[in-house]
């Protein structure tokens, strides 16, 4: 799983010097997994996982869309998002959850 698209480029609401990316997974996430992993904030109401590391921030939803905030770039975006991924799933792999 990685980032397929990026949707929007947006100025970032706390640091206008900051960017707000919308992505698109090349599918759809286990939302349940990347929150147990990854330590994040899961609601299955509302269909999203939140996942902060430093002053950065990633949304996960259950349709595949990825916000992050606080990037510089599209690039550093889809690094992250990809690295964040490929680590809630390798030490899933590791516990033996898939």
């Amino acid at each position: 799983m990685q980032v397929n698209d990026i949707e929007k480029v947006l100025p970032c609401i706390a640091d206008p010097w900051k960017l707000r990316i919308i992505a698109h997974l090349d599918e759809k996430p286990d939302l349940p997994l990347i929150a147990k992993y990854l330590d994040g904030k899961y609601s299955e109401n509302l269909g999203m996982v939140v996942i902060k590391i430093g002053i950065k921030e990633m949304n996960f939803f259950r349709n595949g869309q990825v916000t992050v905030r606080m990037v510089d770039s599209e690039q550093e975006a889809s690094a992250l998002v990809n690295r964040i991924l490929a680590m809630a799933y390798h030490k899933a792999m590791i516990a033996g959850d898939i």
